[in-house]
């Protein structure tokens, strides 16, 4: 699934205004300037709640951080990992401390995958029978106390009269909140019965909470909250229409010292944020959804998806390594079950891997990569059974498609390829060779992309993945891998067929391996014990267990729900700052004091002009005294 929601607010942090060490003013941006905003809104209702009686029983960083967020402007056409609950408002904040009760409360609020953009990335794409189970992570904040419990199993109430049946809703949850929070996960799919069913299916889901008393006069405290979900669903999609997007062989954020796609990039040689089809892919992720296609993530291994359900399995940039049944199981997708293979390497060299190091600041250590651009080596056991072998030399350059430029940057080229395949090739500069001996090299014929239309399925392979990636882009190719899911899915002529020749062998080297001696500490796949590599465990596929289910029929006011940030109490409350005597008190005895101050000042001022003057009367005289002597 994806985490949990971050930020919780957001506020005022571009182009502000502040000091530097030489006395100044500069403007700052980022989130070193906003905190410290919130924190002072912070501060001044901490100061409100202390100050009222029944307030200050309930303040705590659970009842701060509820009003801060259900008070919170949400700001439109921003979604929630950039924006949280929203704009930090801290008049509506002290308005909604007035009446806060202690209760539980969750973010986001409501699970409604029609409300786009607020909902992105799940919103963008319905869901529907087959589909790879979509899970969103939920964070529970207990107002109540520092610790809490979860009083039963949460329950799963479908309505039926907006099709709430045909979910299938598992969930996992923190039982023990401490402290102060704790965590529900989601988890939905659609059952077989809607699988030629289109509409939206709503229902809700119910958790309590209880906390201990926390005094004397303070008995146990119980919070209920209902979850309401909306979602979208349609008929399965042809299988054509499907493609399953590799995340379990990429390495995820935060990474590891591993070098950026593009080589030509030199203010920022580290993939600092790893690879996400949502993230520095959602480019592509875009391109493919609008020409018609329905993009899946397997977050796990191979073994645990049905190819028998898609039309392409992309491989893109790839990091680790693949288990051994993982590499069986792909060979029978591809020539039994018609699945697709798409893959898009990128550059690996082993002394350019050992020539690149740099100096970092923060750890004050030499920095070694674990690794080229993508793990060239583990993609050719991937592709072993096709004989296809990528090479270990770094090519850039431009070739011509059709009507369209190809740009290559920092890419693999194709060493073998299967007799009856088809590659496409150009002329390319050695990159490799100009980092590290500071020599030019073009090469007339490289072959750098190949299709094979073999048994029931085909394999397409692209040596670079830059043109895909955001992160590092040059120029955009999403054309081509629209070119590339005709070629494979239809095995039809292609704007690309006047480019492709049939392959020819070659004699060739294969890769060396690079030293990569933490690349373990990276990987899912492979460990160290006793100084030598083995496979880790096979992790056992996910199994989502439906929770317990109770229908309702009736017209449940989901529309209602989906607005209750924070229940208050409804009784009126006098506006302390208003009326609070020791305020009066504070700021009569804040202008004595500054009345005194100012006298003080004033007369240390008049002391120290006197004091000049006299001096400098004092001065004059001697020296017109002087004067008339010489004279």
């Amino acid at each position: 699934g994806y985490g949990r929601v971050k930020p919780d607010v957001v506020t005022y942090g571009t182009a502000i205004r502040g000091s530097n060490m030489k006395g100044s003013c500069r403007y700052l941006t980022g989130t070193s300037v906003s905190s410290p905003v919130v924190t002072g809104a912070v501060t001044l209702l901490i100061e409100i709640m202390k100050k009222n009686e029944r307030l200050s029983r309930l303040l705590s960083p659970a009842s701060i951080k509820q009003i801060i967020m259900a008070s919170a402007d949400k700001l439109q056409g921003v979604n929630m990992y950039e924006q949280g609950s929203g704009k930090m408002n801290l008049l509506k904040a002290y308005e909604l401390i007035q009446g806060y009760v202690p209760q539980i409360t969750i973010s986001p609020n409501k699970i409604d995958w029609t409300d786009c953009p607020y909902m992105w990335p799940v919103c963008s794409q319905p869901i529907y029978h087959t589909a790879m189970p979509i899970t969103v992570n939920m964070t529970v904040t207990n107002g109540m106390g520092v610790s809490g419990a979860v009083v039963s199993p949460p329950t799963w109430h479908p309505n039926t009269q907006t099709n709430g049946q045909f979910l299938e809703v598992s969930l996992s949850y923190a039982s023990i909140l401490w402290p102060w929070s704790g965590y529900l996960a989601v988890t939905i799919s659609v059952s077989r019965m809607a699988q030629n069913w289109a509409g939206t299916a709503e229902g809700y889901i119910l958790l309590t909470v209880q906390s201990p008393a926390t005094s004397e006069d303070i008995s146990d405290q119980t919070s209920t909250l209902h979850i309401p979900i909306k979602v979208n669903i349609i008929p399965t999609p042809a299988r054509a229409k499907r493609i399953l997007w590799d995340h379990f062989h990429s390495i995820g954020y935060p990474v590891g010292p591993f070098p950026r796609d593009n080589l030509q990039i030199h203010n920022s040689p580290l993939d600092w944020n790893g690879d996400h089809i949502h993230t520095n892919f959602n480019g592509i992720y875009k391109y493919l959804r609008s020409k018609g296609y329905f993009v899946e993530i397997l977050t796990t291994h191979f073994l645990c998806f049905d190819a028998e359900n898609y039309g392409a399995l992309f491989v893109v940039d790839s990091e680790d390594v693949f288990f051994e049944s993982e590499l069986e199981k792909i060979e029978e997708d591809v020539n039994m079950k018609g699945l697709n293979l798409v893959v898009f390497g990128d550059w690996y060299n082993g002394p350019l891997i050992k020539h690149i190091k740099f100096y970092d600041e923060n750890t004050k250590q030499l920095v070694v990569l674990q690794g080229g651009g993508a793990n060239v080596p583990a993609l050719n056991k991937l592709l072993a059974p096709w004989g296809v072998v990528l090479g270990d030399k770094v090519w850039r350059g431009k070739l011509d498609v059709g009507p369209h430029v190809l740009d290559f940057a920092s890419g693999t080229s194709i060493l073998a390829f299967p007799e009856g395949g088809h590659v496409l090739s150009g002329a390319l500069w050695d990159e490799a060779l100009g980092m590290i001996h500071s020599k030019e090299l073009l090469v007339s014929s490289v072959p750098v992309f190949g299709v094979y239309h073999g048994g029931n399925g085909s394999v397409a392979v692209h040596g670079d993945s830059s043109c895909l990636d955001e992160a590092g882009q040059t120029a955009k190719c999403y054309w081509f891998v629209e070119e590339i899911l005709k070629m494979v899915n239809n095995k039809h002529t292609t704007i690309a067929d006047e480019n492709l020749v049939p392959w020819q062998p070659v004699s060739y080297r294969g890769p060396k391996l690079a030293s990569t001696p933490a690349f373990h500490q990276y990987s899912r796949v492979i460990m160290y014990v006793d100084g030598f590599q083995q496979f880790r465990t096979l992790p056992s596929c996910p199994v989502h267990e439906a929770v317990q289910t109770r229908d309702f029929n009736d017209t449940y006011p989901i529309a209602q729900l989906s607005n209750k940030l924070l229940a208050v109490d409804a009784r009126p409350v006098d506006y302390i700052l208003l009326n609070e005597t020791e305020d009066e008190d504070n700021m009569r005895l804040f202008y004595v004091l500054g009345i005194i101050t100012f006298i003080g000042v004033a007369c240390v001022c008049a002391f120290l002009y006197f004091m000049y003057s006299l001096f400098h009367r004092k001065r004059s005289i001697l020296v017109h005294v002087r004067t008339r002597r010489r004279v």
